[in-house]
């Protein structure tokens, strides 16, 4: 059975008692004084002396991993053990054995409560969301994208929008519906680039309705992102996510060259084309000498003039493009 990692901490700690179990107990020091004494008149540390400073080093270690153990404890009992392990005048009241099958017993409770605690959460979690959108949704500004995703125009703008193969670059500030945040590419400085079909399906319905150059506060619920299974620990199960996104450029997917719709820009001078398309008649290296200065002319001037202004033009869709390649 895996365990979460917070019990970790304890185990170590678990190990040094049982470590300091068995016939020889360590010296601690000047008497101990009897549980209910220590109780009545508990002593200050002074945080001077290196021997109450790494022992209430210890004593904090301990108490991080007791706090995170969400099964009931009595602490009394768990202080008198510790007394009982270290104490040579005091006896333990376990085996190590016995007491290594009751923290097996304590490991399994841990699991089965923090179990039922997370589906607990998890429902609640889709019964906030459900009321927050049903209310949101009255607001008149609000918008609703196909698939369900909530929005108010915070920029309104009038550029293209992307499609599904297109590239886009954002700048996001994403939060939970109690607004703690998880990202902001904002506070970083360096907005986001990907393909609109790279991300989780509410971003995809939501880019697909904005245009380039508006702002948006969108909610997205967790059926259209990352649902039961959430980001631990950052996002929790069954979470909506709350968006500010600005939809700063689209890299519109670049078409294929159809080399018969380009036909026509090069067509001025159908004679001027002929050497560039039509390999058959490229004059051999043997037959160099035989190449008449005629026919050179015509190659000349395509590179010359038109046909290379037009290459220049075809090929910037292309470098358009470049900045999304980067991702």
């Amino acid at each position: 059975m895996k365990f979460k990692p917070i019990f970790g901490a304890l185990l170590p700690f678990l190990g040094v008692l049982v470590a300091c179990g068995g016939s020889q107990k360590p010296v601690v020091g000047p008497a101990v004084a009897p549980a209910d004494t220590v109780a009545a008149q508990p002593a200050k540390p002074d945080m001077n002396n290196s021997t109450d400073r790494y022992s209430y080093a210890l004593g904090m270690d301990l108490g991080k991993a007791v706090a995170n153990i969400n099964v009931p404890l009595n602490i009394p009992v768990l202080m008198d053990a510790i007394l009982d392990q270290v104490d040579s005048n005091r006896s333990v009241l376990m085996t190590d054995s016995v007491a290594e099958s009751a923290l097996q017993d304590l490991l399994l409770q841990m699991q089965k409560k923090k179990e039922a605690d997370d589906k607990a959460q998890a429902q609640k979690a889709l019964d906030e969301q459900a009321k927050f959108l049903a209310e949101n949704a009255k607001d008149t500004a609000v918008k609703t994208t196909p698939k369900g995703v909530q929005y108010r125009v915070l920029k309104d703008a009038a550029g293209i929008s992307p499609k599904a193969g297109d590239k886009v670059q954002v700048h996001y500030v994403g939060a939970l519906l109690d607004g703690t945040e998880f990202d902001n590419s904002v506070k970083r400085g360096e907005p986001l680039e990907f393909p609109v079909n790279a991300v989780i399906e509410g971003w995809q319905d939501l880019l697909q309705v904005m245009h380039e150059g508006m702002k948006v506060k969108a909610w997205i619920p967790s059926g259209l992102a990352y649902g039961e299974a959430g980001v631990p620990p950052m996002i929790p199960a069954n979470a909506m996510l709350v968006f500010e996104v600005e939809l700063l450029k689209v890299y519109a997917e670049v078409p294929a060259i159809d080399s018969a719709a380009i036909a026509p820009a090069v067509e001025p001078a159908a004679s001027a084309t002929a050497p560039a398309t039509e390999p058959a008649k490229t004059v051999p290296a043997a037959d160099k000498s035989a190449a008449k200065p005629a026919d050179k002319k015509p190659a000349e001037k395509k590179v010359e003039t038109k046909p290379a202004a037009e290459k220049k033009s075809d090929v910037k869709p292309a470098e358009a493009a470049k900045p999304a390649a980067k991702k």
